[in-house]
């Protein structure tokens, strides 16, 4: 299924906003952020939805810009729930037996 996050484009725009700006300067200049975020931003890596929404505030980006018009989503019914591959319970091997 196609992400309807444009990741790689966000990473982008990142490195384009916080070009010649260190990690440290950024989060001095904006104490929401910190380094790990900002990091896996440049790197286009996964991000909470609460960092992503602090950075889009910090750098004024537009949230929606990112989103990909026409991704569908996976539709997730009773029936897929059900369906889904369950592990079997089973005894631990390396508990003594009583």
């Amino acid at each position: 299924m196609p992400d309807p996050f444009d990741r790689v484009r966000f990473a982008a725009t990142v490195r384009r906003r916080l070009d010649g700006i260190s990690g440290r300067a950024a989060v001095a200049t904006w104490p929401t952020l910190n380094v790990a975020m900002i990091s896996r931003a440049r790197n286009g890596e996964n991000l909470t939805i609460g960092s992503f929404l602090a950075l889009c505030k910090a750098l004024r980006l537009r949230p929606m810009d990112f989103h990909v018009d026409g991704a569908k989503r996976r539709r997730v019914t009773r029936k897929t729930i059900l369906q889904q591959a369950v592990t079997a319970s089973v005894p631990c091997e390396t508990r003594s037996a009583p």
